[in-house]
């Protein structure tokens, strides 16, 4: 593995968002954050902030010719927040310049061999762990591509993936849309599946999940392209897509007709409420059979069949 993710471009620099707000705006606010920055956020119901009844969200914005103006509407959403709602505490708020080098390796420090499924354990490649004999082991170095599995949408994805390859035939041709560090791909390579595609439009994402598919011995099953869905040539026995509901929402004839008839669909990524609702009527509307939909803190994840 490599010891530089900045191998094929330069470290970037972010704005990181820390905003304590009412518990029963928190989905709201982390849909806005999402939106607004392209990219996943993490919720705390436990807050930085002594506020009471309150959840602490995080997000990273990209210091770039957009950065000033997504603040100011980010600003402006708060504003309006604190506006409507005057018999709550206003919304709190920090900003904290990050350098993306410094960034990935303190985290390091905090990634450890997690047990995700009843058979599935992520670890890092730098960490030691003594298997047990009927696990299955994914080793990641995310570089800086998302995808650890510490996150609660790629758990529930990678659960609901495992759940497709128990008391069923095994899928053979597996479709991850959305990659990021190649977990959800490569658990099924590790499952049985024969003929696994990994796509992403983010060069990191590319970078890292191919380094990992290597890492994991997994090349002549597995492949990692920059592709784009409408690229695309199905059909294809199981499609997983951790991402997030807009994008979901926007690929979602796509993804239905690249799925085999019998198929099963995963998809991550998704906030309770609003965004669950949303993804279940249209995916339900387009004919699929909903199978399952875990949840777990603020993420919900769902299992369809064509």
């Amino acid at each position: 593995m490599k010891s530089n993710p900045f191998a094929h471009r330069p470290p970037r620099e972010w704005l990181k968002i820390t905003v304590c707000v009412p518990q029963h705006h928190a989905d709201l606010t982390a849909g806005f954050l999402m939106d607004l920055t392209g990219s996943g956020i993490e919720q705390q119901t436990e807050p930085i902030t002594p506020m009471p009844d309150s959840e602490t969200i995080i997000a990273y914005l990209e210091k770039n010719a957009h950065c000033q103006s997504k603040k100011t509407e980010f600003e402006a959403f708060l504003a309006k927040l604190a506006d409507e709602n005057t018999d709550f505490a206003p919304p709190s708020c920090s900003y904290t310049e990050i350098i993306e080098e410094d960034w990935n390796n303190n985290w390091k420090a905090f990634y450890k061999p997690l047990r995700l499924t009843d058979s599935i354990t992520v670890k890092p490649t730098w960490e030691p762990y003594n298997a047990e004999s009927h696990e299955i082991v994914i080793e990641i170095d995310p570089g800086m591509a998302f995808g650890t599995g510490l996150h609660d949408s790629t758990q529930l994805a990678l659960q609901l993936i495992e759940r497709s390859f128990v008391g069923r035939s095994t899928p053979q041709k597996i479709l991850d849309v959305g990659t990021g560090t190649g977990i959800l791909g490569m658990a099924c390579a590790l499952l049985g599946a024969k003929n696994v595609l990994a796509i992403d439009n983010d060069p990191d994402a590319i970078a890292a999940a191919r380094e990992n598919v290597e890492h994991n011995n997994l090349s002549h099953v597995m492949t990692v392209e920059p592709t784009d869905l409408n690229k695309i040539e199905g059909p294809f026995d199981l499609i997983a897509a951790n991402i997030t509901q807009d994008v979901l929402t926007s690929m979602a004839s796509q993804l239905i007709s690249l799925l085999a008839k019998q198929g099963h669909l995963v998809l991550a990524g998704i906030l309770k409420g609003e965004q669950a609702d949303t993804i279940t009527r249209l995916f339900y509307g387009k004919g699929l059979t909903l199978l399952e939909s875990p949840w777990q803190k603020e993420w919900q994840a769902f299992l369809f069949k064509k």
